[in-house]
């Protein structure tokens, strides 16, 4: 599960190293993505880290121990030894970590969120203008309505491989505490599956709210993503 994750969220090279994210306007990848699960672990670098010091990493993600418990107090024990390795090539710009959970099988319905088209760019351009420059590649696409009015937004933010497509969910300020982005990850679930894909979800341990779509669902915390910039 945790590699199906990592083929989901960047591009890597022939030699499997980091190359950027998969975003349709993709970004620089991390300088490291470790991934955890009770399954076994998964790491990459990416391409611009010296060989050396890629070596140097690598000895240390691979020493990480499988772990079936992931706790927000409880990082990878590499991490240290990674960081300074790190810091003596580039300061470090960015550290992030957070559970990785795959949803439940058809999810509860929600009447309140559907699938949404291109056709139906009425509906939704003039709150989510962002949606129609990629959307063929952020599909499925999900619209959780309230009181009429669209209101929160899931979607596939990296785009699908053959086998999964990771959530990205928004709800607009003012229709927060509602559910909606339960209704809409639900419902964005259900488009996945369909496809034959696993449908996954991740966050940082920092967002509360996030997790909470995750528990509301019953997803089940299969790992734990760390990266470094």
């Amino acid at each position: 599960m945790i590699a199906m994750q990592l083929d989901v969220l960047f591009a890597c090279d022939a030699r499997g190293r980091l190359v950027a994210t998969r975003d349709p306007e993709p970004r620089p990848a991390p300088r490291v993505f470790l991934g955890r699960s009770a399954e076994g672990n998964v790491w990459a670098v990416r391409t611009d880290v010296d060989a050396a010091t890629c070596a140097a990493i690598e000895r240390l993600c691979a020493a990480e121990p499988v772990m079936g418990m992931f706790r927000e107090d409880a990082g990878p024990r590499c991490r240290d030894g990674v960081i300074e390795l790190l810091s003596q090539c580039a300061p470090i710009e960015a550290e992030w970590r957070g559970p990785a959970f795959v949803l439940p099988v058809d999810p509860p319905d929600d009447a309140r969120a559907r699938e949404a088209s291109f056709a139906s760019e009425a509906a939704w351009r003039p709150v989510f203008p962002w949606l129609g420059e990629h959307f063929e590649a952020l599909a499925p696409v999900v619209i959780a309505f309230d009181g009429g009015q669209p209101a929160a937004v899931c979607h596939a933010p990296r785009g699908c491989t053959a086998s999964a497509a990771e959530a990205g969910v928004e709800t607009l300020a003012a229709h927060r505490g509602r559910g909606l982005a339960t209704a809409a990850v639900a419902c964005w679930a259900r488009a996945v599956q369909r496809s034959g894909r696993v449908a996954l979800y991740s966050t940082s341990w920092e967002n509360a709210a996030s997790r909470a779509v995750a528990r509301r669902l019953s997803a089940r915390l299969y790992g734990e993503d760390w990266h470094v910039r």
